[in-house]
This record gives C-alpha cells, sequence and structure tokens, in this order.
C-alpha cells in the first residue's frame, strides 16, 4: 500500500495527476568494493600491470529505479506499462552504458490476453536475465548476465542479444503442457542521416534484432532454447552499401534442481558476431572492427544453498575465430575462461551482503603478430544490495 501510495505522488507531481488500477514503485540500489589484480600484454609485446581497488555501485546487480502499472480491462484483457531506468548509486547519476538518459532499461506498455501477452516499447531481451519477458539467462546461466565486477561472468564470455532494444515488439505465449513460446522483433532504435534531419527506423540503415525461444519447465527441470538473428545495417548514413554480415545465435540450455543444489548447463553457438560479451575489450582486439567472429560457448556451475545463504559456482569457456582475415593481423584465433563463486547471504527478505572470487583469462593468437596478447586478472569484490 506505501508503495502504490508513493508511486500515485509521484505520478501527480510529473503529470498533475493520476489514476490507475495498479501502480508501484520498485527498484535495487547497491553499494560495495572490489578488489583486482591485472595483467595484459599487446600484439606488440608491450607487458602491463596493476591493481585497483574501488568502490563501486552494481557490483551485485544492476541498480535501477522503475514504475509499473496495470488495469484490468475485462475479464480477458489487462493492459499495464513499465518505466525503468538504471543509476548509478555511487555517484547519483542516472544513465546506461551507451549514455541513453530517462528511462533506459525499459519503457513499454502491454496488453495480456487469453491468447498470451503482447509488448511494445523499449523492451528486455528474453535471453537475457532482465526485463519483462526474459526467461533464458537467468534460468540457464549460473549468475546470469554476471555479477560483483566480473568475478563471475555469466554470459559475459558470451555473444549478448541485445538486453533491450528501441522500438521492439515482443510476445509470450501462454503456458502449454509446461511450454512457453517467445518471440521479438525490433525496428531498429532509429539513426539519423547525415543531416541530422531523418530517422532510419526499420530500414537497411539500422540494425534489425530478432529473436524466437521455447522454454519448457516441469518440476526442478528445466530446458530452454532461443535463436537470435541481427539483420545488420547494409546501408551506411551516407548512403554506401557496406558488406555487413548478419549475426547469428543458437543459445540452448537446462538446469535441474535438486534441492541441495541447482546444476544448470548452457551452451551457445554464433557467427558474424562483432564482439565477445565483456572480454573481446579487455584485448588488443578492442583497436580492430570484427563482422565475422565465430564459435562457441559453454557455461555450467551450480548454485547451492549453504549456511543460510546461497553459493553460485560458475565455470565459462570461449572459443573463437574470425572467419575472415583482418587486415592488419590476418586470422585471429580467440580464446577465454573464467572461474568464479560468489555468495549470497539474505540480512532481511529485502537486504543481501554479497561476496566472491574469480579467475578470468582471455588471449588471442593472430596470423601476422609476434606476440600472442593476453588478459588475465583475480577480482574479490564485496557489495550491500538493498531492494524496495
Amino acid at each position: 500500500m506505501k508503495k502504490t501510495l508513493a508511486a500515485l505522488a509521484v505520478l501527480g507531481t510529473l503529470a498533475g495527476s493520476a489514476v490507475a488500477g495498479d501502480v508501484t514503485i520498485y527498484g535495487r540500489i547497491d553499494g560495495g568494493f572490489a578488489l583486482t589484480d591485472w595483467e595484459k600484454t599487446t600484439f606488440a609485446g608491450m607487458k602491463t600491470d596493476g591493481d585497483k581497488f574501488v568502490m563501486d555501485s552494481g557490483l551485485g546487480s544492476t541498480n535501477r529505479v522503475g514504475i509499473k502499472g496495470s488495469e484490468k480491462i475485462s475479464d480477458d484483457l489487462t493492459v499495464g506499462f513499465v518505466l525503468e531506468t538504471k543509476l548509478n548509486g555511487d555517484t547519483g547519476v542516472a544513465f546506461d552504458d551507451s549514455g541513453k538518459t530517462g528511462f533506459n532499461r525499459e519503457s513499454l506498455i502491454f496488453a495480456q490476453t487469453n491468447y498470451g501477452t503482447f509488448y511494445a516499447g523499449r523492451v528486455g531481451s528474453m535471453w537475457s536475465d532482465g526485463g519483462a519477458t526474459n526467461f533464458w539467462a537467468g534460468n540457464y546461466v549460473v549468475a546470469g548476465t554476471g555479477g560483483a565486477a566480473g568475478l563471475i561472468q555469466g554470459t559475459g564470455l558470451m555473444v549478448s542479444e541485445s538486453a533491450r532494444e528501441a522500438n521492439r515488439i515482443s510476445y509470450v505465449s501462454p503456458e502449454f503442457g509446461g511450454f512457453k513460446l517467445y518471440a521479438e522483433y525490433s525496428f531498429g532504435a532509429g539513426v539519423k542521416d547525415e543531416d541530422d534531419i531523418v530517422y532510419n527506423e526499420n530500414t537497411s540503415k539500422d540494425d534489425r534484432p530478432s529473436a524466437i525461444g521455447l522454454n519448457y519447465l516441469n518440476g526442478p527441470f528445466g530446458m530452454g532454447a532461443v535463436l537470435t538473428y541481427r539483420n545488420e545495417a547494409s546501408v551506411t548514413l551516407a548512403g554506401v552499401h557496406d558488406d555487413q554480415e548478419d549475426e547469428l545465435t543458437f543459445n540452448l540450455g537446462t538446469h535441474y534442481d535438486m534441492g541441495w543444489a541447482n546444476f544448470k548447463l548452457a551452451g551457445q553457438y554464433f557467427k558474424g558476431a562483432d564482439k565477445i560479451g565483456n572480454t573481446t575489450g579487455l584485448l588488443d582486439l578492442d583497436s580492430m572492427t570484427f563482422d565475422d567472429l565465430k564459435g562457441y560457448s559453454i557455461a555450467t556451475g551450480a548454485t547451492v544453498p549453504a549456511w543460510g545463504g546461497t553459493w553460485d559456482i560458475g565455470v565459462y569457456y570461449t572459443d573463437a575465430e574470425t572467419d575472415t582475415p583482418d587486415g592488419k593481423y590476418g586470422h585471429v584465433d580467440f580464446k577465454a575462461y573464467n572461474v568464479g563463486a560468489l555468495y549470497a547471504y539474505p540480512l532481511s527478505k529485502r537486504t543481501v551482503m554479497k561476496t566472491g572470487i574469480g579467475y578470468v583469462k582471455a588471449e588471442a593468437d593472430a596470423d601476422n603478430a609476434d606476440h600472442t596478447s593476453e588478459y588475465e586478472a583475480t577480482i574479490a569484490a564485496i557489495t550491500l544490495l538493498h531492494y524496495f
């Protein structure tokens, strides 16, 4: 009731008045400390190393504030909305990694019917572990999209299907015998032309990602698959054709909860990728333009209840190569792995303490390079996470 009254008060401030069947303010805020010891070798053989100790936010979970509401129109129709923004708890700045402000995590309207639920707006992906339609990473990858400063990577060693996209339409079917069908298509964020006038939404000048997924849950057992396809922009803003290779991923995961541990196994095949999660940027690869990475990723581990809390223990590996040679380095082979453990202890129903340690290593071999490019780091973190 307090949340509903607070939400109505906020909406009243923003719009002068607010009338809704059900409106709630929600969110989470997280802050803690991380220690990283790292070293790096470039293709030229230059070695650097160091350590850093920082206070940061979002170590255990992405900070966010949201407003959501719904109204039951009839017995077979409910209409609602979600407005959610990311923020940095240590600075108070609200933005996402691409610099977007406002309701950058989700901004959508939905209609729930007897035939399924339809979403439109800036909608989260079925592939991720956040947003209105997610199901894959949270169910089948230990730590989902990652946590605690990268010590336990989750999907960080995979090619990420966009966690959220503007101008996306999504559909989630009713459940049939434990199965649910998911589908999504994005018209693209809309790219302005060289005169900064026309938005090229849903044209060959913008990326248009889409995906279809199937999830099956039956008691302690679950299995889910997601096929993603990114129709990449094939015409530059100047009207010049560019031979971009479209990105494709196939993702398959399963879990089995034995009570004393929930075991998870997930795999991904990809081709036409521009980057691989959080890891290609750690090497010299961040200065190279990829459009044809192909390979596979594997994630396995378990969530184990212990000592009044839970352990997330994960092992992650990826192996990839360029399908066509880079102009400077020739063919490039890329490998990375991560092992990590993260312990979460609930101090109350809404407050959780998290701590853990992890190790990550990535390396790239290039035909025309004198040395192997390598990055490795050991990370430890502790954070306090509060839900509201």
